[in-house]
């Protein structure tokens, strides 16, 4: 006679409750360092206009800051990359969830570097320098910041049981328009502000946002099929 198997929960795994801890140390260390540059350099995404300095001038972040908000983002990614994984194939207590979970933060880590050389190559080609910059370090400034976005979902995620997949799906979509709308505006106001052509500006994140999401949301599917097979 077998006993029945028991789901896998992030609330129960002591080993995701502390790299959670772990970031949020991380991150109060990170505003307690730098919490006014953050703050200075968000208030400037909503009112940029024509700015005497250079976007990463205005204010100072230092390096390992920079890393550690990096970091939560691809933690904050992959723990709800993972939980779509769970509502569509549940992991059992004694299977193999960090492994998973490693494959998704690699894959994130992979997508955030190639997209750095993407942007950077296609930028400097169409932008002048000054511009590309400015660009660049506004555009990665609000990645950093879509972890705080995910946040009240990392929370729920791994504190609830049995979080509802509806409420999960809908703050999804929720975040992924705020992030664009955010993108696309900061888009206009740096890159577009002589010349508005809305055509352009579709194109241009269609080519360097919106298929690089698809090609990470269908590569996802693909873990998740592997996962299937395998488990």
């Amino acid at each position: 006679m077998t006993g029945e198997t028991v789901t896998y929960n992030l609330l129960t795994d002591n080993t995701m409750q502390l790299l959670f801890v772990l970031n949020i140390v991380g991150m109060a260390y990170v505003f307690l360092m730098n919490g006014s540059s953050i703050m200075e350099r968000a208030k400037s995404m909503f009112y940029y206009g024509k700015q005497s300095n250079p976007f990463n001038d205005r204010t100072h972040i230092t390096k390992i800051c920079n890393l550690l908000l990096y970091l939560q983002t691809i933690f904050y990614c992959s723990i709800v990359a993972f939980a779509y994984m769970q509502y569509s194939t549940p992991f059992t207590v004694g299977a193999t969830p960090h492994i998973v979970f490693a494959a998704f933060y690699l894959l994130f880590t992979i997508a955030l570097l190639l997209k750095r050389v993407l942007y950077d190559v296609c930028n400097l080609t169409l932008f002048p320098g000054t511009i590309a910059q400015e660009w660049r370090h506004s555009y990665f400034f609000t990645i950093k910041l879509a972890g705080f976005l995910l946040l009240p979902l990392v929370v729920c995620i791994i504190f609830v049981s049995n979080f509802s997949k509806l409420y999960y799906i809908i703050y999804l979509i929720f975040a992924t328009l705020i992030y664009t709308a955010v993108v696309i505006s900061t888009a206009i106001k740096i890159i577009f502000k002589k010349k508005c052509n809305y055509l352009d500006i579709f194109l241009y994140l269609c080519a360097l946002e919106l298929l690089p999401m698809a090609i990470l949301w269908r590569t996802l599917h693909l873990i998740n099929a592997f996962i299937i097979i395998k488990f």
